[in-house]
This record gives C-alpha cells, sequence and structure tokens, in this order.
C-alpha cells in the first residue's frame, strides 16, 4: 500500500511540476529583461519600429450593418501556446464532414487521446444521436476508465450527434473548444440527394437510374415541383423500412445542418429565431470551417489550435459516389429553389462563411504562401499514400508510418482507437481494484 501511495503521490507531484513548469515558462518568456542599455536614439528607433508593425497587425474586416470595423490580429497567431488537445466536433450530415473527423481522430490516436465513443461497434460507433441528458449519453458510452466512475471526462468527440451544449460540457474536459462544419447548401443538397436516394420519393419513370446530367437536372426540377409532397412521400417509404437507407434519413431533406447544429426546426421558417439562435452559435462556437473552402479553414484550424501543418494533411473521405451532378451545373431557378427551401441552411452559411473570411484576414500576409505550401503537401501525400505511390518531391519526407495513417479509412482508423481505448479502461480498472486492495 506504501508503494501504492507513493505511486500515486508521484504521479500527481508530476502533474503539479508540469502545470507548474507551464506557468513557469509562460512567467520566463513575458517578463525577459533587456540584454543591454539602449541609447536615447535607438530606443526611439524601437519605439517607431514597433508601433509600425502593431499598425500592420492590424485589419480591416469586411463591412458588415455597423460599417468596417478594425480588429487586432489574435494574439496566438504570434505566439502559440501548447497544442489544443480537447476538442467537440459538431459532425454535420453531408458537409464534407468525415474528412476533417479523420484530421481530428489522426492528432488525437498519434496523441492517445481519449475519444467520446458508443459503446456499440455497429451503426452507434458512428453516432451519439440522442443527446437529451448526461445520464443517459453516460449508458452508452465507452469509458476510460473504470465502469464504476461515472464522470470521465474526454479529450474529443468527432462523431454525428445532435447538438446540446450542456451535455457535451458535461462529457468533455473543461475548457474544450468547439467547431463545426458548414456545406452551400446547394451541394449539401445534391449530396444528400443521391446519398439517401430521394428519388425514390418521384414518379416511377422518375427514378430511373441516368448518368446524365441533363436526366439528373429534371429528377432535381420535379421534386421541386411539390418539394413538401415529395419529402413526406418519402418519409412514409424510409419508415416503412423496405429500403436500405437510414430510418431518419427523411431529416436530411431540408435545413438539415440547423438540425444538427439543434436548432428547433419548429422555427425553421422563422428568419428571426435563426439569427437569435446565430447569436448563440457565436458565443459557443469557436470556428465554422466551410467544405467549400477547406483547405483555407483547415488553415485556420491549424493557427488557432497552435497545430503543425502535419496535422492537417488529409486524404479525401467519401468521395467517388456515381452520382456526377454539381452544383455548378445547375439552372439558377433550381439553385434558387434549393436555397429558397432550406432557408434556415442558407442563413447559417452565409453569417459562417462571412466570419471565415474575417478570421482569414486576421491570419496575416502570410496566408496565400501557407495555403500554397499546405496544397503542394496535400499533392505530395496524395501521391506518396494514394493507390500508385511516387516518390515525394518535397523537403518534408512523407514516412512510411504517417502514410499509413494517412491512407487508413475512417471505419480502419476508429477500430484502432476503439481497441485502445477498451485496453486503456480494463487497465485502469485493474489499478482501481489493486488500489482498494483487492485481490
Amino acid at each position: 500500500m506504501k508503494m501504492r501511495r507513493l505511486g500515486c503521490g508521484l504521479v500527481a507531484s508530476t502533474i503539479i511540476s508540469l502545470a507548474f513548469g507551464g506557468l513557469l515558462y509562460s512567467s520566463l518568456t513575458s517578463h525577459q529583461p533587456t540584454a543591454h542599455r539602449r541609447t536615447h536614439r535607438h530606443d526611439l528607433r524601437e519605439r517607431k519600429h514597433h508601433m509600425a508593425t502593431e499598425n500592420a497587425r492590424k485589419i480591416t474586416s469586411y463591412q458588415d450593418d455597423k460599417g468596417p470595423t478594425t480588429r487586432t490580429t489574435p494574439k496566438h497567431i504570434d505566439t502559440c501556446q501548447p497544442p489544443v488537445t480537447n476538442i467537440a466536433y459538431l459532425k454535420i450530415h453531408k458537409a464534407g464532414s468525415s474528412t476533417l473527423s479523420q484530421v481530428i481522430n489522426r492528432f488525437g490516436y498519434r496523441r492517445n487521446l481519449s475519444f467520446l465513443l458508443p459503446n456499440d461497434t455497429g451503426r452507434g460507433a458512428r453516432y451519439l444521436w440522442d443527446m437529451r441528458s448526461t445520464s443517459d449519453v453516460r449508458k452508452d458510452i465507452l469509458g476510460i476508465g473504470p465502469i464504476s466512475l461515472s464522470n470521465s471526462r474526454y479529450n474529443l468527440f468527432t462523431l454525428h450527434t445532435t447538438y446540446n451544449r450542456r451535455v457535451l460540457d458535461d462529457l468533455m474536459q473543461p475548457g474544450s473548444r468547439y467547431i463545426a462544419i458548414l456545406r452551400d447548401p446547394v451541394g449539401l443538397f445534391l449530396s444528400a440527394y443521391n446519398y439517401y436516394d430521394f428519388s425514390l420519393a418521384l414518379p416511377y419513370e422518375k427514378q430511373k437510374k441516368h448518368s446524365s446530367t441533363t436526366v439528373q437536372i429534371e429528377w432535381i426540377r420535379e421534386w421541386f415541383t411539390k418539394p413538401d409532397d415529395y419529402r413526406r412521400k418519402y418519409e412514409d417509404i424510409v419508415r416503412g423500412g423496405n429500403i436500405s437507407v437510414s430510418p431518419e434519413s427523411y431529416l436530411f431533406c431540408r435545413n438539415s445542418q440547423a438540425r444538427d447544429l439543434g436548432f428547433d426546426m419548429r422555427h425553421e421558417k422563422d428568419i428571426s429565431k435563426i439569427s437569435e439562435y446565430i447569436d448563440v452559435l457565436n458565443k459557443e462556437v469557436d470556428l465554422v470551417l466551410i467544405m467549400d473552402y477547406f483547405d483555407e479553414s483547415l488553415l485556420v484550424m491549424q493557427r488557432m489550435f497552435c497545430w503543425k501543418m502535419s496535422d492537417i494533411l488529409y486524404i479525401p473521405e467519401n468521395q467517388g459516389h456515381k452520382f456526377n451532378l454539381k452544383s455548378g451545373c445547375l439552372p439558377g431557378d433550381i439553385a434558387h429553389s434549393i436555397r429558397d427551401w432550406n432557408s434556415a441552411d442558407q442563413q447559417l452559411y452565409d453569417h459562417f462563411n462571412r466570419t471565415l473570411w474575417k478570421k482569414i484576414k486576421e491570419y496575416g500576409p502570410s496566408f496565400a504562401s501557407d495555403l500554397k505550401t499546405f496544397r503542394s503537401r496535400l499533392k505530395d501525400v496524395a501521391q506518396t499514400c494514394g493507390r500508385r505511390p511516387v516518390r515525394p518531391h518535397s523537403r518534408d519526407q512523407i514516412t512510411p508510418d504517417s502514410c499509413k495513417l494517412l491512407a487508413m479509412n475512417k471505419n480502419a482508423l476508429m477500430v484502432i482507437i476503439r481497441q485502445r481505448q477498451k485496453l486503456r479502461q480494463k487497465i485502469s480498472f485493474n489499478l482501481l481494484i489493486s488500489g482498494r486492495g483487492v485481490t
């Protein structure tokens, strides 16, 4: 028992030492003494240079209802602290969200972080859909400690859910950062239309599978001749259980991004209610990435979280579906119908697209060159870790281990994350039992 107490004490002292060391480092770096005495003229030049630098850091943001404003570049852009490791990612259906979840999952796996996951390994491995209460969620999640400990807190969450801040705060580490991703509603609707097979609700002759862009456009045009009727018909079909799509897939016919972000869908046509909820999200969510500017969004996230560029490298997930109709091919009237029918999503997207570009302006003058470097490294990743690997041309060689992790699909990575977390739970349980003196 003495050894056990000593071990616990050693762990505690180590944690305290690390915390104190962090405070000490912060103190030392913020109060460094002047190396030598400067002359009055030299000091004046230094002050002028400092003022010029500060002025250069000020960035005029996009004009809004109150006119142009002046923002100062966030402090973390110049002096990064240790990387952010506690993140709740609000994964939005059909918004390119799987690629981003893989980025975060790889980051967490490399650092042996804990993941908020459901217990089962079937469909629930991809969802924690119902988060109405913390106690209900805790019954269904994979622990990181003994089952008897009901207060486990997690580092990362990257699954589909309906956003509930109160419950997530109870489950995540204190001070966790919240992020989400949105997609242009036109592109999202086309993706959902194909993935969930909305065409099942159309007249029989419209259900025939054709690859012609002209035919696909006519499918969409027919849907918007009476979208509410087709939506109800589609709901009846999927609730009947006679097709292979999810029983909840009818929820993604309209304003699904607002739904995933926890908006009360009884008010999906109320512009003022949506605006009020956007204000809530502005306060609660640290960063909303935009799928249509994915690389730009990742650079902003990397800077905000003090990550390395190697942490945000990726190979796109869920690519190669047979539906080849893109939003740029749509006639203007159909695109307008999609945006009008998904007005809540459009309002969300327009707002957070503007905020992303404000953050890009705040990033500073190196953004363009950083983006070019990042895309060059992505090209190396695709060439080196793809199906036909070739030697990379950049200085930053991609190791076999990192390539293997980058090329691993989301299901395979989640399997090994889950296995490691189960082992972690077992070891933690054994330590608790031995600590109690139980043999």
